[in-house]
């Protein structure tokens, strides 16, 4: 199969390439910077471009078979008609981009953020709505504005239209880095002081083999849930450094401090001063995250690496390429 990918120069992107090459696909990659492309291979073929330009697009898709549309906005100081731009936009031409060329076959991977989160003794499917604060979220917003476009899309004839919502992502070949910040924020510091809240973490290669996996196996137009631990961010970090061996005093701060951290950034908004920090951003981390992969593991043979080796994976690719 031919396969147009978008991101792949992100931490997903590249994992979806070598999962991909692993099953002799060949890849066009539509990126802005081909040197931010790590991996090489006869198969992978790089195209520079933005995936939101239906021209540029439209020749890179020439002659595929499918499309995997990793590509996203995620820097969270953006506001909403940035975001909406990438996310939204962006996936009204791969979808446009698609009937053109009578691409029926495409993988979204969208995010956790646009389904409930769950309870440990109720951890939530895809059929759960999105809860407070993700609602305010401008990321979790447009990526599920994106998602509903490829819903419809997918009521067409003859579609096969998948959409995946995968955890908190670490492992190999995260390049900015982007989710590496989390474990490189407490990374052999002697203090690490953390939010209350956590996160359902994945290993990204496991992902990428669900993302290739969806190109044949799933049901049109439905959502998967690809994750597999939660954890609490104290509990996270304290396997961290279990794992790499370092002393750390970990200090687990109130919601109410966090969120006073957000006000802040909130004032910081108003005078003009572009940050991450705000209470839309802050308040996401004093939530747990609780959810049931049951069904990316039937229908998409979703793996499920141990959190150990994904921590393991990560730290070591980010210490050999900081």
């Amino acid at each position: 199969m031919k396969v147009l990918l978008t991101g792949g120069n992100g931490l997903l992107g590249h994992n979806i390439i070598k999962q991909l090459i692993a099953e002799n696909h060949k890849i066009t990659a539509i990126v802005r910077n081909p040197e931010n492309v790590l991996i090489k291979h006869p198969n992978l073929n790089i195209h520079k471009g933005s995936f939101a330009n239906y021209e540029q697009l439209l020749e890179s898709a020439e002659g595929c078979d499918a499309i995997i549309h990793a590509a996203s906005a995620t820097d969270m100081s953006l506001n909403y008609d940035e975001f909406y731009a990438v996310n939204v936009k962006g996936s009204e031409t791969v979808i446009a981009v698609a009937e053109r060329l009578n691409i029926n076959t495409i993988v979204y991977i969208s995010t956790l953020n646009t389904i409930g989160y769950g309870t440990p003794e109720h951890p939530s499917d895809e059929t759960a709505e999105m809860q407070e604060p993700f609602t305010q979220s401008y990321y979790a917003i447009t990526k599920k504005e994106a998602e509903n476009l490829f819903i419809e899309a997918s009521k067409k004839k003859d579609r096969h239209i998948i959409i995946i919502n995968p955890g908190f992502m670490i492992g190999a070949y995260d390049t900015k880095p982007s989710s590496g910040q989390l474990l490189l924020m407490a990374y052999k510091k002697p203090i690490m002081i953390a939010p209350s809240g956590g996160k359902s973490f994945v290993h990204v290669k496991d992902v990428a083999t669900a993302a290739t996996n969806a190109l044949t196996m799933g049901r049109n137009g439905e959502k998967y849930i690809a994750t597999a631990h939660s954890k609490t961010l104290f509990e996270f970090y304290t396997l961290q450094k279990q794992i790499c061996q370092y002393r750390q005093i970990l200090i687990t701060i109130p919601g109410w401090i966090t969120n006073g951290v957000g006000l802040l950034g909130d004032l910081l908004h108003k005078v003009g001063i572009k940050t991450q920090v705000c209470r839309r951003n802050t308040r996401q981390l004093c939530v747990k995250e609780y959810y049931n992969n049951s069904k990316a593991k039937k229908e998409l043979k979703l793996p499920e690496t141990t959190l150990e080796q994904a921590i393991s994976d990560s730290i070591y690719w980010l210490k050999k390429n900081a």
